[in-house]
């Protein structure tokens, strides 16, 4: 208790270790599974977007944002209005080499930025739509509209990450918490 005490962070909030040592077991529950399969598979199953989702879903309920509805149709709105972008504005553009580039007011910098802008345009709107409001698809949407897994094979491999993701933690993950009692007391 006295290291709790110790451990203050601003506004007189203390760290709390079991829910944080929790979640952090959680995130490796989830990134072991889906590190295996794409170690096994050489696909890209892990990617930057995903961090989001599995944080919200290791930390504990947060209803606009979290949950199997949110997290899944989320990236899926996502995953598909990048695609969409990316075929009609920059298709065989990859971020990464244009941007090496340096090339001020570039014509393929322009392209992608049209097609990254239009992506989050539609995601945002195709999101409110449907009421999934998952911000961590924000961050899909660039990743496929900026040419870095744009292809038909990873927009569904993203999709696939993202259910097995959501279908690991309610299977597995939540049957640990409770078998080992580590599900974070106070989500945030």
């Amino acid at each position: 208790m006295e290291l709790l005490e110790k451990l203050r962070l601003d506004a007189g909030e203390s760290i709390n270790l079991r829910d944080d040592l929790s979640a952090g077991t959680n995130v490796l529950l989830h990134f072991v599974l889906l590190g295996g399969l794409a170690w096994g598979s050489g696909q890209p199953f892990l990617f930057p977007s995903l961090g989001p989702s599995a944080y919200l879903l290791a930390t504990g309920e947060k209803p606009r944002a979290e949950g199997s509805y949110h997290v899944i149709g989320g990236h899926a709105i996502a995953a598909v209005c990048g695609l969409i972008t990316y075929l009609v504005f920059a298709d065989g553009l990859v971020a990464v080499d244009v941007f090496e580039q340096g090339a001020p007011f570039s014509s393929d910098v322009g392209l992608l930025v049209l097609s990254g802008t239009l992506a989050m345009v539609l995601t945002t709107i195709g999101m409110l739509w449907s009421d999934t409001n998952h911000p961590a698809a924000c961050a899909t949407t660039l990743i496929v509209a900026l040419g870095l897994m744009s292809t038909v094979l990873e927009v569904i491999i993203i999709v696939a990450s993202v259910i097995l993701l959501v279908w690991f933690h309610g299977i597995i993950v939540e049957r640990v918490q409770d078998l080992f009692g580590v599900e974070p007391n106070d989500p945030r």
